[in-house]
Parts: C-alpha cells; structure tokens; sequence
C-alpha cells in the first residue's frame, strides 16, 4: 500500500471507516438483498515502463504501470495519459516561463491552458506536501476527493516552478458503487507514489543520444567493383 493510500485509510472519517474495513486491498463491493452489483474495473497497477515524451518543451521520463493498458498522446503541448475503463486521467506538462517565476503563476498559466484541472476546495484536501520530483523544481502535491452525483471523484495535482520554467502534472479520477472511497485512495496511491514520483527531465545529452539512433542510417557495405581491364 502506498503512502497516499496509508495516508487516506487512517483519516478516521466516517464513510471512509466503513469503506476501510475490510483492509487494505481492493475494494470488498456490497450490494442491497436481491441485487448483483457491477465489479469495479480494475486501475492499472502492473509492471512498469517507461514513457518519455518528445513534444513538451522539456521532455520528461517517468514510470506507467500497465503501460499498454493507457491511450497515450504526446503533444503539441500536453503528455495526456488516459484509461477509459476507470474514467483516469493524467496530464502532464513543462514549458518555458519567464526566470522568476513562481508557483502560483504556474498554476494560473496550467489552467488557462487547461480548464479541467479539478478546482481544489480546502475542504476536499487530504494532503498538501512538497513533491521532490522533478528535481530541480519547487513542486507542490495537492490531493483531494469529493462527492459528486456520479460517485467518488479524486484527484491528485502537481505544480511546480523552477528556473525559467514550470511543470504541471494532473490526475483525475471517478469511482461509482460501494467501495467507492477505498478504490479512489488505491488509485491515488498508485499514481502518486509509483508514476508522479518517478517523473524527471530528460538530459539534453540523453535526448540528443536517442535523436542520433532515430535518425542516423545503419552502414551499409558497398559491394566492391570488379576493376576493367586495360
């Protein structure tokens, strides 16, 4: 279990005491007397690949857990990450700002660009830390979840500011049915202490490597020529 996950099963709210219950695996779904309730999907949480993008303007690496499970777009100016199964979502963006920029204005440019990242209410916040990945970055974690006539959403959000530059990184996520709250802390935890801790810019050397073997033809030999007689 995950730290997010530790963190959000001891909170000692109500419903989720309930929810927590049964331990700290997956969901247990109940259901009234003389109905069948539909599984919940299953969140993507196996081996982990890596995935790097070529189109933000500082190229990150990170870890994705089932990798092959997600629908990935690069570009033109967010790495979007999305499993439609669990109603996930991952948007992750670096780009260029001016020197001294602060945190606040990264998040204000983020959801300029970007008018779905979730809107946090201090009530709804059940942390708000420090995240040392990127480095190089002052990045903060904000993660949260609400109610919402759909179910349990929950969200996980990093921005950050460095030297001439910002970074934002948004997770959304939507859970419906019994057991609501225990899978969204499984799939925060997930994501926060597996893929938004594992992000990092790639090195101008690293991407100028990779660029050589995309772009550089393999030797071929040139059969020699018999040479004509005088």
């Amino acid at each position: 279990m995950g730290k997010v996950s530790a963190w959000f099963y001891g909170l000692g709210l109500s419903a989720l005491a309930t929810a927590c219950a049964t331990g700290p695996g997956r969901p247990v779904t109940r259901s009234p007397a003389g109905s069948v309730a539909a599984p919940t999907p299953h969140f993507p949480d196996g081996r982990a690949l890596r995935v790097r993008s070529r189109e933000l303007d500082f190229p990150i690496e990170l870890n994705l857990p089932s990798k092959p499970a997600w629908q990935l777009a690069d570009g033109p100016t967010w790495l979007v990450l999305r499993h439609a199964q669990t109603s996930s979502e991952l948007a992750l963006r670096t780009w260029r700002a001016e020197r001294l920029v602060r945190r606040a204005d990264c998040e204000a440019q983020a959801r300029l660009a970007r008018t779905s990242i979730p809107i946090v209410r201090d009530e709804s916040v059940l942390e708000r830390r420090p995240l040392v990945a990127p480095a190089d970055f002052d990045t903060q974690l904000v993660v949260g979840v609400e109610p919402t006539a759909q179910g349990v959403s929950g969200y996980a959000i990093a921005i950050g500011a460095g030297v001439g530059r910002c970074y934002a990184a948004v997770f959304s996520t939507l859970v419906a049915g019994n057991g609501a709250e225990q899978e969204v802390a499984a799939r925060l935890g997930v994501v926060v202490d597996q893929i938004l801790s594992s992000v990092r810019l790639r090195s101008v050397d690293e991407r100028a490597v990779r660029h050589r073997m995309l772009v550089t033809p393999a030797a071929t030999t040139i059969p020699a020529v018999p040479a004509t007689p005088e």
